[in-house]
């Protein structure tokens, strides 16, 4: 008996293996985690890139439309006030727009659910005839 336990033959037990193979089972799932996330991150990366310039021609567009604008770039309160009203097209079915100033958000278009992109562009808002502020324009576009 004392010759069997002193023995370094590598006789193993029955359930050894089993911290050996959690530990492969653990660092397959976090290799194959590591993977989706590296897919979904080029994945949203490749979208944006694809619709950048769609992003930057509707923005132009909104902010030089003479149906919300004073001059291009700088949008009326009144006329924005009306914008969730008027349905202006540009081209794509799920785009929202949104002005933000200190104090006031304005927002029209449609939205959607899944993977977007955006752009913002500065812009200023005239509130009235003697007072004029800055703020910021964000088109969002969802993926069809």
């Amino acid at each position: 008996m004392c010759s069997f336990t002193r023995d370094e033959r590598g006789v193993t037990e029955p359930y050894t293996d089993l911290p050996a193979l959690g530990i492969v089972a653990v660092g397959l799932i976090v290799f194959f985690y590591l993977v989706l996330s590296a897919y979904s991150s080029y994945a949203s990366s490749a979208y944006y890139a694809s619709v950048k310039g769609d992003l930057r021609s509707v923005a132009r567009a909104v902010a030089a439309d003479p149906g919300l604008t004073y001059a291009p770039y700088t949008f009326d309160a009144r006329k924005l006030d009306n914008a969730s009203l008027s349905s202006a097209d540009y081209g794509y079915q799920a785009v929202r727009m949104t002005v933000d100033a200190p104090g006031r958000h304005w927002a029209w278009g449609h939205q959607s659910s899944g993977r977007s992109a955006g752009c913002m562009l500065p812009v200023s808002v005239r509130l009235n005839d003697a007072r004029c502020i800055a703020g910021t324009l964000k088109v969002t576009m969802w993926e069809r």
